[in-house]
Protein backbone atom coordinates (compact mmCIF):
# COMPACT_ATOMS: atom_id res chain seq x y z
CA UNK A 1 0.00 0.00 0.00
CA UNK A 2 1.02 3.60 -0.22
CA UNK A 3 1.30 3.95 3.54
CA UNK A 4 4.14 1.46 3.87
CA UNK A 5 2.26 -1.59 5.01
CA UNK A 6 3.21 -5.17 4.45
CA UNK A 7 3.14 -6.88 1.03
CA UNK A 8 1.57 -10.24 0.48
CA UNK A 9 2.17 -12.80 -2.26
CA UNK A 10 -1.03 -11.77 -3.97
CA UNK A 11 0.20 -8.22 -4.33
CA UNK A 12 3.46 -9.36 -5.92
CA UNK A 13 1.63 -11.62 -8.37
CA UNK A 14 -0.65 -8.74 -9.35
CA UNK A 15 2.33 -6.50 -10.08
CA UNK A 16 4.03 -9.13 -12.21
CA UNK A 17 0.84 -9.76 -14.18
CA UNK A 18 0.42 -6.05 -14.80
CA UNK A 19 3.98 -5.75 -16.14
CA UNK A 20 3.58 -8.71 -18.45
CA UNK A 21 0.41 -7.23 -19.87
CA UNK A 22 2.09 -3.89 -20.54
CA UNK A 23 5.06 -5.59 -22.21
CA UNK A 24 2.80 -7.56 -24.54
CA UNK A 25 0.96 -4.38 -25.53
CA UNK A 26 4.22 -2.59 -26.41
CA UNK A 27 5.41 -5.52 -28.52
CA UNK A 28 2.14 -5.59 -30.43
CA UNK A 29 2.39 -1.87 -31.13
CA UNK A 30 5.93 -2.17 -32.44
CA UNK A 31 4.95 -4.96 -34.80
CA UNK A 32 2.03 -3.00 -36.28
CA UNK A 33 2.80 0.70 -36.06
CA UNK A 34 6.63 1.09 -36.35
CA UNK A 35 7.47 2.76 -39.74
CA UNK A 36 11.23 2.14 -39.72
CA UNK A 37 11.37 -1.39 -38.47
CA UNK A 38 14.71 -3.04 -39.40
CA UNK A 39 13.00 -6.39 -39.59
CA UNK A 40 11.08 -5.47 -42.77
CA UNK A 41 13.23 -2.63 -44.12
CA UNK A 42 13.95 -2.79 -47.91
CA UNK A 43 15.85 -0.60 -50.35
CA UNK A 44 13.72 -1.39 -53.42
CA UNK A 45 10.25 -1.90 -51.82
CA UNK A 46 10.08 -5.45 -53.06
CA UNK A 47 8.08 -6.75 -50.04
CA UNK A 48 4.40 -6.55 -49.24
CA UNK A 49 4.71 -3.38 -47.20
CA UNK A 50 6.02 -1.28 -50.11
CA UNK A 51 8.36 0.73 -47.91
CA UNK A 52 11.90 1.66 -49.00
CA UNK A 53 14.41 4.52 -48.58
CA UNK A 54 12.20 6.92 -50.58
CA UNK A 55 9.22 6.39 -48.29
CA UNK A 56 8.45 9.16 -45.84
CA UNK A 57 5.33 9.95 -43.89
CA UNK A 58 3.30 7.37 -45.78
CA UNK A 59 4.34 8.59 -49.28
CA UNK A 60 6.85 7.11 -51.69
CA UNK A 61 8.90 9.71 -53.60
CA UNK A 62 10.72 7.30 -55.90
CA UNK A 63 8.49 7.94 -58.96
CA UNK A 64 8.04 11.65 -58.41
CA UNK A 65 9.40 14.33 -60.79
CA UNK A 66 13.17 14.30 -60.60
CA UNK A 67 13.67 17.72 -62.25
CA UNK A 68 12.17 19.59 -59.38
CA UNK A 69 14.43 21.03 -56.76
CA UNK A 70 16.94 23.82 -56.25
CA UNK A 71 19.39 22.73 -58.99
CA UNK A 72 19.91 25.32 -61.75
CA UNK A 73 20.43 23.84 -65.19
CA UNK A 74 22.88 26.28 -66.87
CA UNK A 75 22.98 26.47 -70.66
CA UNK A 76 26.12 25.57 -72.62
CA UNK A 77 28.73 28.30 -72.86
CA UNK A 78 28.83 30.14 -76.14
CA UNK A 79 32.34 31.22 -77.19
CA UNK A 80 32.40 34.50 -79.06
CA UNK A 81 35.05 35.20 -81.70
CA UNK A 82 36.60 38.64 -81.82
CA UNK A 83 36.74 38.71 -85.60
CA UNK A 84 35.91 36.54 -88.54
CA UNK A 85 38.67 35.85 -91.03
CA UNK A 86 37.83 35.48 -94.63
CA UNK A 87 39.17 32.65 -96.74
CA UNK A 88 41.79 34.94 -98.36
CA UNK A 89 43.07 36.15 -95.03
CA UNK A 90 43.24 32.60 -93.74
CA UNK A 91 45.32 31.48 -96.72
CA UNK A 92 47.65 34.48 -96.37
CA UNK A 93 48.14 33.76 -92.68
CA UNK A 94 48.86 30.10 -93.44
CA UNK A 95 51.51 31.07 -96.02
CA UNK A 96 53.11 33.54 -93.62
CA UNK A 97 53.23 30.89 -90.95
CA UNK A 98 54.78 28.40 -93.36
CA UNK A 99 57.42 30.94 -94.46
CA UNK A 100 58.23 32.05 -90.89
CA UNK A 101 60.95 29.40 -90.26
CA UNK A 102 62.68 30.41 -93.49
CA UNK A 103 62.74 34.07 -92.49
CA UNK A 104 64.33 33.48 -89.10
CA UNK A 105 67.82 34.79 -88.63
CA UNK A 106 70.46 32.19 -88.99
CA UNK A 107 72.31 31.55 -85.78
CA UNK A 108 75.93 30.64 -85.62
CA UNK A 109 77.28 27.59 -83.78
CA UNK A 110 76.81 27.47 -80.00
CA UNK A 111 80.13 28.76 -78.65
CA UNK A 112 80.99 29.14 -74.96
CA UNK A 113 83.56 31.35 -73.31
CA UNK A 114 85.48 28.43 -71.73
CA UNK A 115 86.08 27.01 -75.23
CA UNK A 116 88.51 29.92 -75.73
CA UNK A 117 87.19 31.22 -79.05
CA UNK A 118 87.80 34.81 -80.13
CA UNK A 119 84.16 35.66 -79.57
CA UNK A 120 84.46 39.33 -80.51
CA UNK A 121 85.80 38.65 -84.00
CA UNK A 122 83.60 35.61 -84.59
CA UNK A 123 80.49 37.52 -83.57
CA UNK A 124 81.44 40.27 -85.99
CA UNK A 125 81.78 37.79 -88.84
CA UNK A 126 78.49 36.11 -87.89
CA UNK A 127 76.70 39.46 -87.83
CA UNK A 128 78.05 40.25 -91.26
CA UNK A 129 76.90 36.86 -92.54
CA UNK A 130 73.42 37.41 -91.14
CA UNK A 131 73.23 40.85 -92.75
CA UNK A 132 74.30 39.43 -96.12
CA UNK A 133 71.78 36.60 -95.76
CA UNK A 134 68.96 39.07 -95.04
CA UNK A 135 69.94 41.10 -98.07
CA UNK A 136 69.96 37.93 -100.18
CA UNK A 137 66.42 37.09 -99.06
CA UNK A 138 65.30 40.60 -99.93
CA UNK A 139 66.92 40.33 -103.38
CA UNK A 140 65.30 36.96 -104.03
CA UNK A 141 61.92 38.47 -103.22
CA UNK A 142 62.58 41.35 -105.57
CA UNK A 143 63.72 38.94 -108.28
CA UNK A 144 60.51 36.95 -107.88
CA UNK A 145 58.46 40.14 -108.12
CA UNK A 146 60.39 41.28 -111.21
CA UNK A 147 59.92 37.87 -112.85
CA UNK A 148 56.20 37.93 -112.14
CA UNK A 149 55.89 41.47 -113.52
CA UNK A 150 57.87 40.49 -116.60
CA UNK A 151 55.49 37.61 -117.27
CA UNK A 152 52.48 39.91 -117.02
CA UNK A 153 53.98 43.00 -118.68
CA UNK A 154 53.70 43.96 -122.35
CA UNK A 155 56.66 44.15 -124.67
CA UNK A 156 58.07 47.58 -125.43
CA UNK A 157 56.90 47.32 -129.03
CA UNK A 158 53.32 46.73 -127.88
CA UNK A 159 53.09 50.18 -126.34
CA UNK A 160 54.19 49.51 -122.75
CA UNK A 161 54.98 52.48 -120.55
CA UNK A 162 58.62 53.45 -120.05
CA UNK A 163 60.20 51.29 -117.34
CA UNK A 164 57.21 48.92 -117.31
CA UNK A 165 58.01 46.77 -120.28
CA UNK A 166 58.84 43.08 -120.21
CA UNK A 167 62.43 43.66 -121.27
CA UNK A 168 62.95 46.20 -118.52
CA UNK A 169 61.70 43.81 -115.83
CA UNK A 170 63.85 40.98 -117.18
CA UNK A 171 66.91 43.25 -117.20
CA UNK A 172 66.31 44.20 -113.57
CA UNK A 173 65.92 40.54 -112.62
CA UNK A 174 69.24 39.64 -114.30
CA UNK A 175 71.05 42.49 -112.52
CA UNK A 176 69.73 41.38 -109.15
CA UNK A 177 70.62 37.75 -109.90
CA UNK A 178 74.18 38.83 -110.66
CA UNK A 179 74.32 40.65 -107.32
CA UNK A 180 73.48 37.46 -105.39
CA UNK A 181 76.95 36.01 -105.97
CA UNK A 182 78.61 39.05 -104.42
CA UNK A 183 76.63 38.86 -101.16
CA UNK A 184 79.00 36.58 -99.27
CA UNK A 185 82.15 36.79 -97.18
CA UNK A 186 85.41 37.34 -98.95
CA UNK A 187 88.03 34.60 -99.19
CA UNK A 188 90.18 36.30 -96.55
CA UNK A 189 87.23 36.47 -94.17
CA UNK A 190 86.37 32.82 -94.79
CA UNK A 191 89.97 31.82 -94.07
CA UNK A 192 90.00 33.95 -90.93
CA UNK A 193 86.74 32.40 -89.74
CA UNK A 194 88.06 28.88 -90.30
CA UNK A 195 91.26 29.72 -88.45
CA UNK A 196 89.36 31.19 -85.49
CA UNK A 197 87.13 28.13 -85.28
CA UNK A 198 90.17 25.84 -85.41
CA UNK A 199 91.85 27.70 -82.53
CA UNK A 200 88.97 26.97 -80.15
CA UNK A 201 87.90 23.78 -78.39
CA UNK A 202 84.31 23.01 -79.42
CA UNK A 203 84.44 19.46 -77.99
CA UNK A 204 85.19 20.71 -74.46
CA UNK A 205 82.10 20.75 -72.24
CA UNK A 206 81.54 22.67 -69.04
CA UNK A 207 82.19 19.50 -67.06
CA UNK A 208 85.62 19.15 -68.70
CA UNK A 209 86.37 22.79 -67.94
CA UNK A 210 85.44 22.34 -64.26
CA UNK A 211 87.72 19.31 -64.06
CA UNK A 212 90.55 21.37 -65.51
CA UNK A 213 89.98 24.22 -63.03
CA UNK A 214 89.84 21.78 -60.11
CA UNK A 215 93.15 20.25 -61.18
CA UNK A 216 94.67 23.74 -61.37
CA UNK A 217 93.50 24.54 -57.84
CA UNK A 218 94.79 21.22 -56.53
CA UNK A 219 98.25 21.20 -58.14
CA UNK A 220 98.96 24.81 -59.11
CA UNK A 221 99.85 26.30 -62.48
CA UNK A 222 103.31 24.76 -62.77
CA UNK A 223 102.69 21.05 -62.18
CA UNK A 224 101.48 20.13 -65.65
CA UNK A 225 102.12 16.40 -65.19
CA UNK A 226 99.69 16.14 -62.26
CA UNK A 227 97.15 18.43 -63.97
CA UNK A 228 97.15 16.40 -67.18
CA UNK A 229 96.86 13.15 -65.24
CA UNK A 230 93.75 14.33 -63.37
CA UNK A 231 92.13 15.80 -66.51
CA UNK A 232 92.78 12.66 -68.56
CA UNK A 233 91.35 10.41 -65.84
CA UNK A 234 88.19 12.51 -65.40
CA UNK A 235 87.44 13.60 -68.99
CA UNK A 236 89.08 10.98 -71.20
CA UNK A 237 91.01 13.56 -73.25
CA UNK A 238 94.36 12.62 -74.69
CA UNK A 239 97.63 14.18 -73.60
CA UNK A 240 98.13 16.36 -76.68
CA UNK A 241 94.62 17.83 -76.43
CA UNK A 242 95.10 18.56 -72.72
CA UNK A 243 98.47 20.18 -73.37
CA UNK A 244 97.02 22.35 -76.15
CA UNK A 245 94.17 23.50 -73.90
CA UNK A 246 96.63 24.20 -71.06
CA UNK A 247 98.70 26.51 -73.28
CA UNK A 248 95.61 28.18 -74.80
CA UNK A 249 94.05 28.73 -71.37
CA UNK A 250 96.98 30.68 -69.94
CA UNK A 251 97.34 32.56 -73.23
CA UNK A 252 93.68 33.60 -73.59
CA UNK A 253 92.11 33.10 -70.14
CA UNK A 254 90.83 36.69 -70.21
CA UNK A 255 88.26 35.59 -72.81
CA UNK A 256 86.36 33.77 -70.04
CA UNK A 257 83.70 35.88 -68.34
CA UNK A 258 84.61 35.10 -64.70
CA UNK A 259 88.34 34.64 -65.26
CA UNK A 260 89.17 36.76 -62.22
CA UNK A 261 87.34 34.39 -59.87
CA UNK A 262 89.03 31.38 -61.47
CA UNK A 263 92.50 32.84 -61.09
CA UNK A 264 91.75 33.83 -57.47
CA UNK A 265 90.86 30.24 -56.67
CA UNK A 266 94.00 29.00 -58.40
CA UNK A 267 96.14 31.44 -56.40
CA UNK A 268 94.52 30.35 -53.15
CA UNK A 269 95.29 26.74 -54.05
CA UNK A 270 98.90 27.64 -54.79
CA UNK A 271 99.17 29.35 -51.41
CA UNK A 272 97.99 26.14 -49.75
CA UNK A 273 100.56 24.15 -51.71
CA UNK A 274 103.29 26.60 -50.70
CA UNK A 275 102.23 26.38 -47.06
CA UNK A 276 102.35 22.57 -47.15
CA UNK A 277 105.86 22.73 -48.61
CA UNK A 278 106.97 25.11 -45.89
CA UNK A 279 105.60 22.78 -43.21
CA UNK A 280 107.28 19.79 -44.86
CA UNK A 281 110.62 21.61 -45.00
CA UNK A 282 110.34 22.72 -41.36
CA UNK A 283 109.58 19.18 -40.13
CA UNK A 284 112.36 17.76 -42.32
CA UNK A 285 114.85 20.26 -40.92
CA UNK A 286 113.84 19.39 -37.36
CA UNK A 287 114.23 15.65 -37.94
CA UNK A 288 117.58 16.03 -39.72
CA UNK A 289 118.89 18.24 -36.93
CA UNK A 290 117.82 15.60 -34.41
CA UNK A 291 119.65 12.88 -36.37
CA UNK A 292 122.80 15.01 -36.54
CA UNK A 293 122.67 15.63 -32.80
CA UNK A 294 122.14 11.91 -32.14
CA UNK A 295 124.41 10.18 -34.65
CA UNK A 296 126.80 12.99 -35.55
CA UNK A 297 127.16 15.18 -38.61
CA UNK A 298 128.09 12.27 -40.89
CA UNK A 299 125.12 10.01 -40.19
CA UNK A 300 124.19 9.92 -43.88
CA UNK A 301 127.66 9.50 -45.36
CA UNK A 302 129.20 6.28 -46.58
CA UNK A 303 131.96 5.17 -44.20
CA UNK A 304 133.57 2.93 -46.82
CA UNK A 305 133.02 -0.20 -44.75
CA UNK A 306 131.30 -3.32 -45.93
CA UNK A 307 128.51 -3.28 -43.35
CA UNK A 308 125.06 -2.11 -44.35
CA UNK A 309 124.27 1.54 -43.67
CA UNK A 310 120.91 2.05 -41.94
CA UNK A 311 118.35 4.14 -43.72
CA UNK A 312 116.89 7.37 -42.39
CA UNK A 313 113.63 5.60 -41.51
CA UNK A 314 115.53 3.05 -39.43
CA UNK A 315 117.51 5.79 -37.68
CA UNK A 316 114.28 7.61 -36.83
CA UNK A 317 112.68 4.38 -35.61
CA UNK A 318 115.43 3.82 -33.08
CA UNK A 319 116.03 7.43 -32.02
CA UNK A 320 112.69 9.29 -32.06
CA UNK A 321 112.23 8.90 -28.30
CA UNK A 322 115.38 11.02 -27.71
CA UNK A 323 114.15 13.98 -29.74
CA UNK A 324 114.01 17.25 -27.79
CA UNK A 325 111.47 19.95 -28.55
CA UNK A 326 111.95 23.57 -27.55
CA UNK A 327 108.46 24.44 -26.34
CA UNK A 328 109.29 27.89 -25.08
CA UNK A 329 107.19 29.54 -22.42
CA UNK A 330 103.63 28.24 -22.12
CA UNK A 331 103.54 26.35 -25.43
CA UNK A 332 103.70 22.78 -24.22
CA UNK A 333 100.05 22.44 -23.27
CA UNK A 334 98.41 19.97 -20.99
CA UNK A 335 97.88 16.26 -21.59
CA UNK A 336 100.80 15.65 -23.98
CA UNK A 337 104.34 14.72 -23.07
CA UNK A 338 107.56 15.33 -24.95
CA UNK A 339 107.85 11.71 -26.03
CA UNK A 340 104.37 11.80 -27.54
CA UNK A 341 105.09 15.05 -29.39
CA UNK A 342 108.36 13.60 -30.72
CA UNK A 343 106.44 10.62 -32.06
CA UNK A 344 103.95 12.94 -33.78
CA UNK A 345 106.79 14.91 -35.39
CA UNK A 346 108.41 11.75 -36.74
CA UNK A 347 105.08 10.47 -38.06
CA UNK A 348 104.52 13.80 -39.84
CA UNK A 349 107.93 13.33 -41.43
CA UNK A 350 106.98 9.82 -42.55
CA UNK A 351 103.35 10.26 -43.69
CA UNK A 352 103.21 13.99 -44.38
CA UNK A 353 101.30 16.86 -42.86
CA UNK A 354 97.55 16.31 -42.71
CA UNK A 355 97.62 12.49 -42.53
CA UNK A 356 96.02 12.48 -39.08
CA UNK A 357 94.18 9.19 -39.59
CA UNK A 358 97.39 7.35 -40.53
CA UNK A 359 99.16 8.86 -37.53
CA UNK A 360 96.31 7.71 -35.29
CA UNK A 361 96.73 4.15 -36.54
CA UNK A 362 100.51 4.36 -35.98
CA UNK A 363 99.87 5.41 -32.37
CA UNK A 364 97.61 2.41 -31.83
CA UNK A 365 100.24 0.05 -33.30
CA UNK A 366 103.23 1.50 -31.39
CA UNK A 367 104.16 -0.77 -28.47
CA UNK A 368 105.64 2.19 -26.59
CA UNK A 369 102.10 3.50 -25.98
CA UNK A 370 100.30 0.24 -25.30
CA UNK A 371 99.31 1.45 -21.81
CA UNK A 372 98.98 5.15 -22.69
CA UNK A 373 95.21 5.21 -23.01
CA UNK A 374 94.98 8.98 -23.22
CA UNK A 375 97.27 9.15 -26.25
CA UNK A 376 95.72 6.09 -27.90
CA UNK A 377 92.18 7.41 -27.49
CA UNK A 378 92.78 10.72 -29.30
CA UNK A 379 90.71 11.26 -32.42
CA UNK A 380 92.07 12.32 -35.81
CA UNK A 381 90.83 15.89 -35.28
CA UNK A 382 92.59 16.17 -31.92
CA UNK A 383 95.80 14.72 -33.37
CA UNK A 384 95.68 17.20 -36.25
CA UNK A 385 95.16 20.07 -33.83
CA UNK A 386 98.21 18.97 -31.83
CA UNK A 387 100.24 18.63 -35.04
CA UNK A 388 99.36 22.23 -35.97
CA UNK A 389 100.68 23.40 -32.61
CA UNK A 390 103.88 21.37 -33.03
CA UNK A 391 104.42 22.86 -36.49
CA UNK A 392 104.26 26.38 -35.07
CA UNK A 393 106.69 25.40 -32.30
CA UNK A 394 109.12 23.85 -34.81
CA UNK A 395 108.94 26.89 -37.11
CA UNK A 396 109.70 29.21 -34.21
CA UNK A 397 112.60 26.99 -33.14
CA UNK A 398 114.01 26.91 -36.68
CA UNK A 399 113.65 30.68 -36.98
CA UNK A 400 115.58 31.20 -33.72
CA UNK A 401 118.36 28.88 -34.90
CA UNK A 402 118.56 30.63 -38.27
CA UNK A 403 118.69 34.01 -36.57
CA UNK A 404 121.47 32.84 -34.29
CA UNK A 405 123.45 31.42 -37.20
CA UNK A 406 123.00 34.65 -39.13
CA UNK A 407 124.25 36.71 -36.23
CA UNK A 408 127.29 34.47 -35.80
CA UNK A 409 128.00 34.68 -39.51
CA UNK A 410 127.72 38.46 -39.49
CA UNK A 411 130.02 38.58 -36.46
CA UNK A 412 132.61 36.40 -38.17
CA UNK A 413 132.37 38.51 -41.31
CA UNK A 414 132.85 41.68 -39.28
CA UNK A 415 135.88 40.21 -37.51
CA UNK A 416 137.36 39.07 -40.82
CA UNK A 417 136.85 42.52 -42.35
CA UNK A 418 138.43 44.15 -39.27
CA UNK A 419 141.52 41.91 -39.55
CA UNK A 420 141.89 42.73 -43.23
CA UNK A 421 141.72 46.45 -42.47
CA UNK A 422 144.45 46.11 -39.84
CA UNK A 423 146.73 44.25 -42.23
CA UNK A 424 146.13 46.84 -44.93
CA UNK A 425 146.98 49.68 -42.51
CA UNK A 426 150.21 47.99 -41.48
CA UNK A 427 151.22 47.56 -45.11
CA UNK A 428 150.51 51.21 -45.93
CA UNK A 429 152.18 52.60 -42.75
CA UNK A 430 155.27 50.50 -41.83
CA UNK A 431 156.34 50.74 -38.17
CA UNK A 432 159.29 53.13 -37.44
CA UNK A 433 162.12 51.33 -35.67
CA UNK A 434 163.19 52.77 -32.32
CA UNK A 435 166.80 54.11 -32.47
CA UNK A 436 169.27 52.37 -30.18
CA UNK A 437 171.13 54.71 -27.86
CA UNK A 438 174.90 54.77 -28.61
CA UNK A 439 177.28 55.00 -25.68
CA UNK A 440 178.98 58.36 -25.44
CA UNK A 441 182.78 58.42 -25.72
CA UNK A 442 184.44 60.42 -23.01
CA UNK A 443 186.94 62.93 -24.18
CA UNK A 444 190.38 62.07 -23.27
Amino acid sequence: SGKGGTYTDEDVDALIAKGEEKTSQMQAKLQTDAKHNLANFSLMADDETGRDTFSFDGKNYRDSDRTTGNFINLPQRQRKRNYDMSATEKSAAARAQADAPNKRKKKGPALHDFQLFDMARLNGLHEKERALSSKKDWLRQKIEEATTNAANALPAAAGALPGQSRDEFERRAREMISQLDTLKLSKEEDDEKAKLLAEGFPDWSRKDFKSFCTALERHGRYDFASISRDVINETGKDLSETQRYFVAFFTNYTRINDWQKIMDRVERGEKKILRLRQIRDAVQEKVERHLEDTFGEHYGEDSGKAEKIPTVAELIHYSWSRMRINYGSGSRGRGYQEEEDAFLVCMMYRHGYGAAERIRMEIRRAWQFRFNWYFKSRSAQEIQKRCDLLVRIIERENAEIHQKEKEEEEKETANAEGGDKDETAEENNPAVSTPVAQPQTQAA
